[in-house]
């Protein structure tokens, strides 16, 4: 089930964060970002826990994907094709017309995953991320 993220939520968000990504988000951060009225947040619920969640933040017609996750067990399954085509769809209903995101060079399942959602690659962003140093693919989707 796929729905928007509640502050109930957080606590799972910010655990899966921390076992995916070298500098994860807190809870705290994700609680400030989701309670902006320029964010749509959604987390993907499979038999009572949550496995996936995404968020992007709007700035006029554009958005920034700034969160996508899903918990390592849960992969391979589509659920984050699912829950960005849903969260693109939310998006348009509020005026955009085009995302952007960025995505470590070295992630070909999500390259391949933003690809086959429409995303093109723009350019890099060198030295973007850090533990490890790496550049980012910067890719919209218009």
């Amino acid at each position: 089930m796929i729905r928007f993220m509640e502050e109930r939520d957080l606590c799972a968000v910010a655990e899966i964060e921390k076992g995916i990504f070298s500098q994860p988000w807190s809870r705290d951060g994700f609680y400030s970002s989701m309670i902006s009225k320029d964010t749509i947040y959604l987390v993907v619920e499979k038999d009572g826990e949550i496995v996936a969640y995404c968020g992007l933040l709007q700035a006029l017609d554009e958005a920034d994907i700034t969160n996508v996750a899903v918990k390592k067990e849960s992969r391979g399954q589509g659920i984050a094709f699912a829950m960005l085509k849903e969260l693109m769809r939310l998006g348009e209903e509020k005026g955009i017309n085009a995302f952007t995101l960025e995505v470590r060079k070295s992630n070909e399942a999500a390259l391949a995953l933003y690809e086959k959602l429409g995303f093109e690659v723009a350019g890099i962003r060198k030295n973007f991320y850090d533990l490890p140093k790496e550049d980012a693919v910067i890719m919209w989707k218009y």
